[in-house]
Formats: C-alpha cells, sequence, structure tokens
C-alpha cells in the first residue's frame, strides 16, 4: 500500500477554508458558498467542509438538505463534535424531536466529555421536557468547563426561576446579559426581558418590605422616637424624610410617591440620612 499526503493542495485549501469561515461569521452566506463547494469538490472526503455547508443551510431555513450535508460529515468523520450538535440542534429547534435531539447531543459527549456546549445543548432540551432538575445538573456541568458561555448562564437562569430561586434566576440573567458578545443581540434581549420579569417577581415578595421594617424599627429604638410612613404624590421626590426636631414633632415622618415600583429602597435611603443624622 502506497500512501500520498497532497502537501500543496492542502496548504491552498487551508486560505479558501478561513476566507469561508470568515464569510460565514458575517453572514454573507451567497459569498462562501461558491468557494465552499469548490473545496469540497476538490476534497469530498473533507468532514468540515460538509458541516459547514450544513450549517450554512440551515441558517437559511433549508433544514432537509442541511440534515443530508451533516450526514456526509459525519460519514467521513463520526467524531465531528460540531456536526453532532448540529444535527442535535436541527432536530430539536426544527423537527421537534428531542429523543432524537439527545441522541447526538449524547453522542458529541461521549467524543468529548468537556464539549461545554454539546452539554448546554442537552440540559436546556431536557428543560424543554419539563425535566428541570436533570437539565440543571448538565448546564451546572457545562458551567464548570466553561463558565463564560451566555447560553448556559441564561438557562440557569430558565431553570431556577421554574423551580421558585427567583433572585438566584435574577442573578444568573444578569450574569448572561454581562458575557452576552456582539454576535449575541437576540440572546442578550432575550436575557434583558427576563431579568425585568424576574425584578418584577422578586419585588412582590416583599423582600423589600421586610428590610425597611427591619431597619425602621431599629432607628426608632435608636432615636427614641417613631418613624411614621404615609403616601404623599406631591413630593417632588420618590421619597423623602422629615426629621421630628425641624417640624416640632416627636415622630419622623417619611413620605414617598405610590407610583415607584420598589419604592422601599429609596425610602431605606432616607432612613440611612436619619441614622448619619444620629450618629452625628
Amino acid at each position: 500500500m502506497t500512501i500520498e499526503i497532497d502537501t500543496p493542495t492542502i496548504i491552498s485549501q487551508k486560505a479558501d477554508y478561513k476566507k469561508v469561515v470568515a464569510l460565514c461569521e458575517k453572514g454573507k452566506y451567497s459569498e462562501a458558498k461558491p468557494i465552499l463547494k469548490n473545496l469540497t469538490e476538490k476534497n469530498p472526503t473533507n468532514s468540515e467542509y460538509h458541516r459547514i455547508m450544513g450549517q450554512i443551510l440551515s441558517d437559511e431555513g433549508d433544514q432537509e438538505e442541511a440534515i443530508n450535508c451533516l450526514i456526509d460529515a459525519l460519514r467521513w468523520d463520526p467524531k465531528n463534535g460540531y456536526g453532532l450538535i448540529m444535527m442535535g440542534n436541527i432536530f430539536a429547534r426544527n423537527k421537534g424531536d428531542m429523543a432524537t435531539a439527545i441522541k447526538y447531543y449524547n453522542e458529541a459527549i461521549a467524543q468529548n466529555p468537556n464539549d461545554h456546549i454539546a452539554i448546554n445543548n442537552l440540559g436546556t432540551n431536557l428543560l424543554k421536557l419539563g425535566k428541570w432538575e436533570e437539565g440543571m445538573k448538565y448546564l451546572e456541568n457545562a458551567y464548570e468547563i466553561n463558565s463564560n458561555y451566555p447560553n448556559t448562564l441564561y438557562g440557569l437562569a430558565l431553570a431556577n426561576e421554574h423551580l421558585g430561586n427567583v433572585l438566584i434566576a435574577f442573578e444568573w440573567s444578569v450574569s448572561a446579559m454581562k458575557k452576552c458578545g456582539k454576535n449575541d443581540t437576540n440572546l442578550f434581549n432575550h436575557a434583558l426581558k427576563f431579568t425585568l420579569k424576574t425584578a418584577e417577581e422578586f419585588v412582590k415578595t416583599d423582600a423589600g418590605k421586610k428590610v425597611f421594617n427591619e431597619y425602621k424599627s431599629y432607628l426608632e429604638i435608636q432615636t427614641d422616637k417613631s418613624i411614621k410612613v404615609e403616601v404623599d404624590n406631591s413630593i417632588s421626590t420618590a421619597a423623602k424624610i422629615e426629621f421630628a426636631e425641624n417640624y416640632n414633632r416627636d415622630y419622623h415622618l417619611i413620605k414617598y410617591k405610590e407610583k415607584y415600583l420598589a419604592v422601599e429602597h429609596l425610602m431605606l435611603h432616607e432612613l440611612v440620612h436619619l441614622d448619619f443624622v444620629h450618629e452625628a
């Protein structure tokens, strides 16, 4: 048997391959496809050429042809992790076939146990199946491997909210927004909407009122005066405090506008003024 390596051809194809990848990253598929087709004709055994064509076709909406290209990619390299993940994505997102999708994700993980994207996608699809705790375990595993992948952070936010951990969900969502890059606009917008939603849910728990009342009770003891609270929509700020000594009263008074959401933190701000005055 004689094995020949066509090094010059490989080197020449490398430049075109990089060009294809750069064009795809910019979404210029119409320019990338002719170059990629030429590369595939020259070297039909290159798994990545078929895999990238599958990615392009999937993004363009032709899922059937995308699957055919990915089948070719996996025929030449059954261990092509990105090819396995892409197949899983198509069956999950476009075919609604979670069982088949999970098989592809599991195969990608079997080939590379540290493939955080495959682990993330598996966890995300388990969430869609209603397997929240199991899905969250996979997402936590993906996070341990790569803590900067925003999709994982957002998945953990969704899982925690469903399990009733609203504040933790809020924090994961904020982290996801921070890790989003310039190509993650859609994910960023989803995370922003979710962050606002969980913030409103947390406000409804009255956690802010509890902290305010505890601090208020503490200052009533320290200043030896009661602190009254009343709604006053005529004031110029969201909240204000009137010190007893300035108004010849035997109590301090906090006024606030009722239209403000989570106004408790602004009322707490006024209590801090009282605390500082008493300390002085």
